[in-house]
């Protein structure tokens, strides 16, 4: 990745037919494929198919990566994109271009994947690439439509052009917040936070093995979450407070509490750490192996919420 904040041409491409995606992205894709650059595309088996039809024997120079496995949490899209820059940059390209069909799924993670759109100008700011995002109009439902104009700040439709309601991340990220984790019912553990973040770690680890919340790997993964939660509580947060986790039929959810309060930069977490920086890391990887994160601070206190699912 670049230093350079130079901003990120990211395109919104709406389209009605298949005829409107294919003839737009074939010639997207071919004028980058023609001066050399890199090509990544990710979206839905059905149109890689129609793509790879079109493309014919050039087909070979794109990366096509299935939405269903792309498109799995925001932190962890950022970050494969940051890695297949970096891999493009190491084939020795010197641009890339990125095509993303964002999977929004069901209506309760729509917020979530809006904002990600919104994160990613500020994630890739400064990267040799750009990043055009087609949007099906017949299929997708309107609050999604329309948050497209304003998380982009470029319209695609055949032609470039400026998204006049597009809205910078930190504002839109602090007008639209992360969507609520559901935790029904009382906590199957709740812990006064005043042991050491080790032991911490030790009980919460103990205890999903011993009733089977998850498997090896989520559980690594929830505990290095918890990890880099707490640890960041201690450091910043004016003091832990405590720790409850829910087990349901769909996830694990955590919730850690601290006195801090004060209010958040809406992007942390969403940007790659800065080399040679200190501090940034956490978040970032707790982004990653979580399948959503919700933080609130409000009244004195910090609340972060955090779901490995099963």
């Amino acid at each position: 990745m670049s230093s350079s904040t130079a901003p990120l041409d990211h395109f919104a491409f709406p389209y009605d037919s298949d005829e409107q995606y294919v003839t737009t992205l074939v010639a997207h894709v071919g004028a980058a494929l023609g001066r050399g650059d890199g090509v990544v595309v990710a979206t839905s088996p059905r149109r890689v198919g129609l793509l790879r039809e079109a493309l014919g024997d050039a087909a070979a120079d794109v990366l096509f990566l299935p939405d269903h496995e792309w498109y799995t949490a925001p932190g962890r899209t950022i970050a494969g994109w940051v890695r297949v820059l970096a891999a493009s940059a190491a084939r020795g390209h010197t641009f890339t271009r990125l095509v993303g069909e964002v999977r929004f799924g069901e209506p309760d993670a729509h917020r979530r994947w809006i904002r990600y759109e919104s994160a990613v100008n500020a994630a890739l700011a400064g990267a040799a690439a750009d990043l055009l995002c087609p949007y099906d109009t017949r299929t997708l439902p309107p609050d999604v439509l329309t948050s497209s104009y304003r998380t982009h700040p470029c319209l695609h439709d055949g032609t470039p052009r400026p998204s006049p309601r597009y809205t910078p991340p930190q504002a839109l990220l602090r007008e639209i917040p992360e969507p609520p984790i559901a935790a029904p019912g009382p906590p199957t553990v709740r812990l006064p936070v005043d042991a050491t973040v080790a032991g911490l770690r030790e009980t919460l680890r103990t205890r999903a093995q011993r009733e089977g919340w998850l498997g090896e790997q989520r559980l690594e993964e929830l505990v290095l979450a918890l990890s880099e939660i707490t640890t960041n509580g201690v450091r910043h947060g004016g003091g832990l407070r405590g720790l409850s986790v829910w087990v349901t039929d769909r996830s694990v959810v955590c919730e850690v509490t601290d006195g801090g309060g004060a209010p958040l930069d809406p992007l942390a977490g969403y940007l790659p750490p800065r080399r040679g920086a200190i501090g940034g890391m956490g978040l970032w990887l707790v982004r990653q192996v979580c399948d959503a994160v919700e933080i609130v601070a409000a009244g004195g206190v910090t609340r972060v919420r955090f779901a490995v699912d099963r």
